[in-house]
């Protein structure tokens, strides 16, 4: 197992570019594209933030986001944004299994939403007691931050599953 290296957050600066893109000084070294990565991504959303090459290699963790300047802090938090996008339930409409699939609609802070999971025990995940994370067959997050403030029909949906 590799030891972790953290990023030296007095040299290093990440920008957005124009094309949308993160890029990084650090010291001598550019990397022109950037990946970024949540180790923790229910517990510590700013911190421990893995910055990775496009091709995978890791170049290091960032310890806090606070620590950083306050144009590297943006730029980490638009694209972890992105790459987090996960619309919070606020409602099931409906909920129907059919062949081992399960097909939603839910109203959620984001509008309404239609999407397909499978198998129960990998796509519907208790976080916390109240706290329920669902991923579709595409990878997409959904999330029911309290379940007890679901309509009694929604959790009624949701006991079904858990």
């Amino acid at each position: 197992m590799n030891d972790l290296h953290y990023l030296d957050v007095e040299q290093a600066r990440f920008r957005t570019t124009p094309g949308g893109l993160v890029s990084l000084s650090l010291g001598d070294e550019f990397y022109p594209k950037v990946d970024l990565y949540l180790a923790f991504p229910f517990t510590y959303p700013d911190r421990f933030i893995s910055v990775h090459e496009p091709e995978g290699d890791e170049i290091g963790l960032i310890r806090e986001l606070a620590k950083l300047d306050s144009v590297s802090q943006e730029a980490i938090k638009q694209e972890l944004q992105w790459r987090y996008y996960t619309p919070k339930i606020t409602r099931i409409l409906s909920y129907k299994e059919e062949f081992g699939h399960t097909y939603w609609e839910v109203e959620s802070d984001r509008g309404e939403h239609e999407f397909v999971t499978r198998g129960r025990d990998q796509t519907v995940r208790n976080i916390s007691e109240r706290r329920t994370l669902i991923i579709d067959v595409s990878g997409n997050r959904y999330e029911i931050t309290d379940v007890t403030k679901l309509d009694a029909r929604s959790r009624q949906y949701l006991e079904t599953l858990l």
